[in-house]
């Protein structure tokens, strides 16, 4: 079979959808102006303007810290799981943009079929066979935008699931940093104890010597062995508070606990003698990843919205042949079984429109869904980065006083022991100045680990140095990326869909 004439009227048909189909109904993108974040915290003071780095936990020099976060970064397991959302993502980005071309497969296939009509005798059936090879193909005239929709939605997620690995990275290294400190904080907590201990014990020692030769009382004694015994009682908890820290430590480096030991030498925390740099504050909506992931989420949404709504239209497909048909398989390839064919198709679902529409309004609530989502999360972010530096500052000022006090304190507990030695003050003046003493010397370690605490969330508030790719339509309208075709998942970030008509 042969067919020719078909083929001259279906060029010009399908060559007028192929003008169509740049027409896409539903909403068109548009990005939301949100104004430059305005923080008039005084704490930026602290900090340098300059722009901050991604590698930020190097400039707190401490080699070790440097290198659990290199661990980190390669075989933490959240960031396995984001890599393979993301490979995912991809790879139904990749699927949606080849939905629309046309597919193409090979077959072949031999049909043998009797047919016996009523009252025919059964030596009278008709016996039909035939044989086909070739290249069927079909293609659905994205006349009214389905698939360009259902592609940018993809895309969308695509850019979103990029957008996520970038955020479970600033997360796993923050985590890790601030538990570390914590770590460092509680054996510096344990040194100061010890440090108390051994004092108190001394005191003792000399207590006891007193009280043998006459000249000390047993309330004295008493009084000291009960404070040694309650100084020793505070070990266990910051023993435990130091394991579990370093246990949480290991995990997010990858690690078993067991094989964090040996790669950690205990020492104290280092002294921040340097302004840090937190770059443009107004630019804050750019550098956090989630609000990107946001407005990424917004924007897939939208085009669901839009594949929806073209639901509402007919469908418009093309199919094709070619290749031979024959009545017998060894015809097959001959220049008589040559064939080909061109079948155009409309459908539409004029029965189920209720079906399609509430399919349309649900679309559409996840879309306003998506566009709270996306203001919450910009709230959140310029929240964080207000609540960090309003900590890290107070903390700052915190720890200024309590090395003063605790400098008093000291010299304070000098004198009460040499007065007590002379007999010229009792042992309980002794006592009182060295308890004042373990809390100002344990309030210190305290607020120097809360002070690197508080700097590292400053910087994951920040969005740890991240920023997003140049020409990317982040939340501001300027240097819109238009979706469509393949993504650039380092941060090609589309613009802000909202409603509208049909765009061309």
């Amino acid at each position: 079979m042969t067919t020719r004439r078909p083929f001259s009227y279906a060029a010009p048909f399908a060559l007028s959808l192929l003008v169509l189909a740049g027409c896409a109904v539903g909403p068109k993108y548009a990005a939301p102006n949100d104004a430059p974040v305005a923080i008039a915290a005084p704490e930026r003071a602290l900090f340098a303007p300059d722009a901050v780095q991604r590698d930020w936990w190097r400039q707190l020099d401490d080699p070790q810290l440097d290198a659990l976060v290199e661990r980190a970064l390669a075989g933490n397991h959240d960031i396995r799981i984001a890599h393979a959302r993301l490979l995912e993502a991809r790879a139904m980005q990749t699927e949606a943009e080849l939905d629309r071309l046309p597919v193409v497969t090979l077959g072949a296939s031999k049909t043998r079929s009797i047919a016996q009509g009523n009252g025919v005798p059964a030596d009278a059936r008709t016996l039909a066979q035939s044989s086909r090879a070739g290249f069927d193909a079909g293609w659905e005239i994205d006349l009214f935008g389905r698939l360009q929709r259902l592609d940018e939605a993809a895309t969308a997620r695509a850019q979103a699931s990029a957008a996520d690995l970038e955020q479970v990275r600033i997360v796993a290294v923050a985590e890790l940093a601030r538990n570390y400190y914590e770590m460092r904080g509680a054996e510096q907590r344990l040194a100061v104890t010890q440090r108390t201990l051994e004092s108190l014990r001394q005191s003792l020692r000399v207590t006891e010597a007193q009280v043998r030769t006459g000249r000390g009382l047993e309330g004295d004694l008493a009084s000291a062995q009960a404070n040694l015994a309650s100084t020793e009682s505070q070990l266990p908890a910051l023993e435990t508070t130091r394991r579990q820290a370093a246990h949480r430590v290991a995990v997010l480096a990858g690690l078993r606990p067991a094989e964090l030991a040996p790669m950690l030498q205990p020492h104290p925390l280092r002294v921040l003698d340097k302004r840090l740099p937190i770059g443009d504050l107004g630019d804050l909506l750019r550098r956090r990843p989630d609000v990107l992931r946001a407005e990424r989420g917004l924007a897939a949404s939208t085009a669901d919205v839009g594949a929806a709504t073209a639901e509402l239209y007919p469908r418009v497909d093309i199919g094709g042949f070619l290749g031979f048909i024959a009545l017998r398989g060894a015809d097959l390839g001959s220049s008589s079984s040559r064939a080909f064919s061109v079948t155009p198709g409309v459908s539409w679902p004029a029965l189920r429109l209720g079906s399609v529409k509430a399919r349309l309004r649900g679309a559409e609530a996840r879309a306003e869904g998506e566009r709270a989502v996306y203001e919450q999360t910009v709230l959140r972010a310029i929240e964080d980065v207000e609540s960090a530096l309003t900590g890290y500052g107070q903390n700052q000022l915190r720890l200024q006083r309590l090395l003063e006090a605790s400098a008093r304190s000291g010299r304070a507990a000098e004198l009460a022991e040499v007065r007590y030695r002379e007999g010229a003050a009792p042992y309980l003046s002794v006592l009182d100045a060295q308890r004042t003493l373990l809390r100002a010397q344990d309030a210190v370690a305290e607020a120097e680990t809360a002070s690197f605490t508080s700097l590292v969330a400053l910087y994951k508030a920040l969005g740890g140095g991240w920023q997003a790719p140049e020409g990317s339509a982040g939340p501001s309208p300027s240097s819109l990326a238009p979706l469509g075709g393949r993504a650039r998942l380092a941060g090609s970030w589309g613009p802000i869909p909202a409603k509208g008509g049909p765009t061309t």
